[in-house]
């Protein structure tokens, strides 16, 4: 994590290692220490080439949310161009699917999702999750297999 200053006596944090896949992450910011905070920035790479990439984000607060993606990164720098994907503001949440055949997971494996929250207030908490699931017909793959 990096946190980094900016002129008007506000700070950004932000994490330029990979969220892990499958997990729900919580930042809270709910100190007295923690009101200069207004950006929050995340990454995520798939892990599976054949699953589209769903991830969901919400907070306490109002914040707005730009996403990017980028061919290649490395840990701290950006060394492909990011391209615009989405943009939205003054929203609670957000919920969306990267489609692993539209972004070509296969070919593209160092594939990154940027995704950047800010223009919130303090307090907030803020949780967001990237996640790779199974689609259902692996469920109906496990039940024909398992239960004939």
């Amino acid at each position: 994590m990096l946190v980094k200053p900016c002129g008007d006596n506000t700070l950004v944090i932000s994490l330029y290692d990979n969220l892990l896949i499958d997990y729900q992450f919580t930042f809270s910011l709910l100190q007295e220490d923690d009101r200069h905070y207004t950006s929050i920035n995340f990454m995520a790479t798939p892990e599976q080439a054949n699953k589209n990439l769903d991830m969901s984000i919400n907070a306490s607060n109002n914040f707005n949310l730009n996403i990017t993606w980028s061919l290649s990164s490395t840990a701290g720098t950006i060394s492909g161009e990011e391209m615009p994907f989405i943009a939205r503001t003054n929203i609670k949440e957000h919920r969306d699917s990267f489609s692993c055949e539209k972004f070509n997971f296969r070919l593209h494996h160092n594939i990154t999702f940027y995704v950047y929250v800010t223009n919130f207030s303090w307090p907030i908490k803020i949780q967001i999750a990237f996640s790779q699931h199974n689609s259902i017909m692996d469920l109906v793959q496990f039940f024909v297999t398992f239960f004939r």
